[in-house]
């Protein structure tokens, strides 16, 4: 939901709030007519939502739970305020919900609810006290995260929960995290129940996963590799998952295919724990201690450089493992990464095994790449070119492409554009390589030096940056394009006014790529910028004659009824 200005604190008269000249009452939804005027001395929450709204059709289930659990209570009620299109859909969006509605014919009082409470995004819920005070307009946010234990809904009652989860993360244990007011047991894929008690005591990984989420499903086989290891060694090790999924039947078929225990879908302690835990990427293994504290927030990322290797996932392993990792740095050579049992070899174009003893000594650019990526075709053209432009200097150099193509005729039709070399299709290697230099995106550039040691992960931005004056890519060699960066700049004003944009004056300003608002062509390095309206020239389009530059660019401008985009002008 859009950030939304406060209403909180503004009091109204309900009956006149929902109410129009005609109309005294409310609906449910068996089409019966409510007197507004039983909803004195309550609470009423204002509910704007719709549903051809996939976030509202998601928090609807949610608000359904808290109302039938407030509802005994007699004094709280729920009043729907419809932003569908027709009655039909208003119809059935609301025959799932148990409160009261403003008719949907009554467009008029609902598009004044809309105005009065700044409805700027949808669900939205409002919170108004007895005497009709707002309470607040983040009833969504409290709902979610709090439920019924929210109730009654007062900043004060907020800050009490506030103050009893900051108390509950320093007492953390496995059963606060695990266990619910409903239930004390994890599930197993045979359906069984297994007491949260007989895991106390152990290391527990807490998996939120998402089978349908391609890095989840690249991600389980290995956890499952570490899982087996770790408790064939008899390590007191345990998984716990919290699924992610929206159907039964996708999170059967996953579950069925993993050893470890799980939490029940839809199990209102998932959303509980994806808030608690600050969840923002998948995979993610929290681990819990065997005091059912947190040991770490994520170990998804070791789990794939380290395997089982990384448990127990203290902060002392983590230490022990950088230690490891930077005497194989020291030690690593272009055969040690690039070797593995009988796979020492690249493809050349012609399809010919190039032994890897032939690269040694050589500077290499391992290019982590697939046809189906945009960004990776968008770059090709540019690498190709800095490719040409350094092999003509430097024979001592060469491109190794790593596919992440999905078949053997994508590979062949993209490799089939390069002028370099590359590994098989499918070869093992590329797991291997994508571990060790962290790959999470492509395109990716790693510069591999004459030594065999990494000297960059970033030789990408380096070339979109330098082109191929960043070869070969060494701190030394960009700490000397960076003095003539800063000679080329001297004697430049720091600050211009310029006819092409007399808004405000122009700033020199170190930039990476930009594309110039004089001339329409991209610049490096240096431009003169007008921060506020996001606004940059070149250097050169800066210091030459502002009159000749206002000409040209008067010149360039499309006649009336014309749009030009750059390649092709258009009729408007």
């Amino acid at each position: 939901m859009a950030e939304q200005p406060p209403v909180a604190g503004d009091s109204h008269d309900v009956h006149s709030l929902l109410s129009s000249p005609d109309r005294a009452y409310l609906v449910n939804n068996h089409g019966d007519q409510v007197q507004i005027d039983t909803l004195k001395g309550k609470k009423v929450a204002l509910y704007f939502s719709a549903s051809w709204c996939g976030p509202c059709q998601r928090f609807t289930p949610n608000l359904i739970d808290v109302y039938n659990d407030l509802s005994p209570k007699g004094n709280f009620e729920i009043v729907f305020v419809s932003a569908d299109e027709d009655d039909e859909s208003f119809k059935g969006y609301f025959s799932k919900m148990p409160w009261l509605a403003v008719p949907f014919s009554d467009s008029e009082t609902r598009e004044r609810l809309d105005d009065l409470f700044k409805v700027r995004g949808i669900p939205y819920l409002v919170i108004l006290d007895e005497t009709g005070k707002a309470l607040t307009d983040e009833g969504v946010e409290i709902i979610k995260e709090y439920g019924v234990k929210g109730y009654p809904f007062t900043p004060e009652r907020i800050k009490e929960i506030k103050e009893e989860e900051a108390a509950a993360r320093r007492n953390q244990t496995l059963r606060s995290i695990l266990v619910s007011s409903s239930r004390d047991f994890v599930i197993s894929a045979d359906g069984k129940k297994v007491p949260v008690t007989e895991l106390e005591g152990k290391t527990v990984g807490l998996f939120f996963s998402l089978f349908s989420f391609k890095q989840c499903s690249d991600f389980t086989p290995r956890l499952i590799d570490v899982y087996e290891k770790l408790k064939a060694k008899g390590e007191n090790f345990e998984v716990v998952m919290i699924p992610l999924e929206e159907d039964e039947e996708s999170f059967k078929k996953g579950f069925e295919r993993v050893p470890w225990f799980a939490l029940p879908l839809k199990d209102k302690s998932n959303e509980k724990l994806i808030r608690y835990f600050e969840l923002s990427t998948l995979p993610t293994l929290v681990v819990l201690g065997v005091d059912g504290k947190t040991l770490h927030s994520n170990v998804a990322d070791a789990i794939e450089e380290h395997g089982a290797l990384a448990y127990p996932f203290t902060p002392e392993r983590f230490s022990e493992l950088e230690e490891i990792e930077k005497a194989k740095r020291e030690a690593q050579t272009l055969e040690s990464i690039l070797i593995s049992g009988d796979c020492d070899f690249v493809l050349g174009k012609d399809g010919a095994k190039i032994p890897v003893s032939d690269l040694v000594g050589k500077n290499v650019l391992l290019y982590f790449s697939a046809h189906w990526c945009p960004p990776c075709r968008a770059f090709m053209p540019k690498l190709i070119e800095v490719y040409q432009k350094i092999k003509a200097r430097d024979d001592a150099f060469e491109v190794i492409f790593i596919s992440s193509d999905r078949d053997q005729t994508s590979f062949n039709e993209y490799f089939s554009g390069m002028p370099w070399l590359a590994l098989p299709f499918g070869d093992k290697r590329k797991v291997s390589l994508g571990r060790l230099f962290k790959v999470r995106g492509i395109p990716m550039l790693v510069a591999i030096g004459p030594t065999g040691k990494t000297v960059t992960t970033e030789a990408r931005d380096l070339i979109m940056l330098h082109g191929a004056d960043a070869y070969p890519f060494t701190e030394e060699h960009l700490k000397k394009i960076e003095a003539q960066y800063v000679e080329m700049a001297k004697g430049w004003p720091e600050k211009v006014k310029h006819d092409l944009h007399e808004e405000h004056e122009l700033v020199l300003t170190r930039t990476q790529v930009y594309t110039c608002n004089g001339c329409d062509e991209v610049g490096h390095v240096w431009s003169y910028s007008c921060e506020e309206c996001d606004y940059d020239l070149h250097p050169n389009c800066t210091l030459k004659d502002d009159k000749q530059t206002k000409d040209d660019a008067e010149e360039e401008k499309p006649k009336d009824g014309w749009i030009c985009d750059g390649e092709v002008c258009y009729k408007a």
